[in-house]
């Protein structure tokens, strides 16, 4: 798993700035998840072959960041282009809707 591409945000600022990347992925987990400790690397996989940022959000730490993105079950998954959402998946994520994706935008 390449560690550069995860940045922990733990504040508003830090989130902000984040969000100035083009393309990035917002990941909304909690330390005491289960399931979100088997999705994390699967997602982690499929993002591999691109340059893409990986916010990762604890919900437990940092709820009103959770609550400004309606995040109302985790693991969940939102990935922004220009600014934009443009893919949410909660809980059980659909890995084979999530390459598409990034397919289309990528390849």
């Amino acid at each position: 798993m390449n560690d550069e591409k995860i940045v922990y945000i733990n504040s508003q600022e830090e989130l902000d700035a984040f969000k100035e990347n083009k393309f990035f992925v917002l990941y909304f987990s909690s330390k005491d998840c289960s399931v979100c400790h088997s999705v994390f690397p699967k997602m982690m996989d499929s993002l591999e072959k691109y340059s893409i940022k990986v916010g990762r959000i604890d919900v437990n730490e940092q709820l009103k960041i959770a609550g400004q993105h309606l995040i109302f079950s985790i693991p969940t998954i939102l990935i922004f282009n220009e600014g934009q959402e443009v893919f949410r998946e909660s809980r059980f994520i659909n890995f084979s809707n999530f390459n598409r994706l990034l397919n289309i935008m990528f390849d």
